[in-house]
């Protein structure tokens, strides 16, 4: 069990140049390597070698239409008129395969809220570069893909929105949507005290770049984070 604090900088939106900055308690959980709890949701998976694979329950927090949103959902006042976005359950099901010090992995989710019930989905590829005894860093790179209710969810403008609010009517269409750069650098001080931070870019593609909605194509995002683990 880990548990710690984090403090977060993150675009008001996806797509947006405008960034909130928020702090927060956390704690994850590792049963037997096998059952999960984290920030992310409830995982249970398997290890068969270099293969790991499993399912599990995430979330998608949703997005205000105005500057309210908490620490996980978004919200902007620009959003106004669009509606919001509530926060739905998603299943997912992911597997991974370690080659030496690299690790190939893919994801995918359903949703099932009542605005959100599109499809993510993503693969990548990440590195455990130990510098030395204490310190870890783990850089990635990964694909976004989203299909057609994910991306009208959140990047499309119907006209009724447009009627109501400062963007034109879109319709936006699945596929690439994103493409995401990023490393996590962990220092240990004790086999029990640990800091790090979590940086990352991210490049909007296909119809999620040219959404009215994306002020910007391109946005960075941070995480700090200070723990104890058990």
């Amino acid at each position: 069990m880990r548990l710690g604090g984090a403090a977060l900088m993150r675009p008001t939106f996806e797509g947006s140049d405008r960034y909130r900055f928020s702090g927060f308690p956390f704690i994850t959980v590792n049963w037997r390597d096998t059952i999960t709890l984290g920030e992310s949701g409830l995982s249970a998976q398997i290890r068969h070698d270099n293969f790991r694979y499993g399912v599990g329950l995430t979330f998608d927090a949703g997005r205000e239409d105005s500057g309210t949103g908490g620490v996980f959902g978004g919200g902007d006042d620009r959003l106004r008129g669009l509606g919001q976005i509530d926060f739905s359950l998603g299943v997912r099901g992911f597997a991974t395969y370690r080659w030496q010090f690299l690790e190939f992995g893919g994801a995918v989710t359903k949703y099932t809220g009542k605005q959100n019930d599109g499809i993510l989905s993503d693969i990548g590829v990440s590195a455990a570069l130990p510098i030395n005894g204490k310190l870890l860093l783990i850089p990635n790179i990964r694909l976004g893909f989203a299909d057609d209710k994910y991306m009208q969810t959140y990047f499309g403008v119907t006209p009724a929105q447009a009627a109501g609010s400062i963007f034109p009517a879109f319709n936006a269409s699945g596929g690439l949507h994103q493409i995401r750069g990023g490393a996590n650098l962990v220092y240990s001080f004790t086999d029990h005290w640990f800091v790090g931070v979590n940086a990352g870019v991210t490049h909007l593609t296909g119809d999620a770049a040219a959404s009215p909605i994306s002020i910007t194509d391109t946005y960075a995002t941070a995480l700090s984070f200070i723990g104890y683990r058990f």
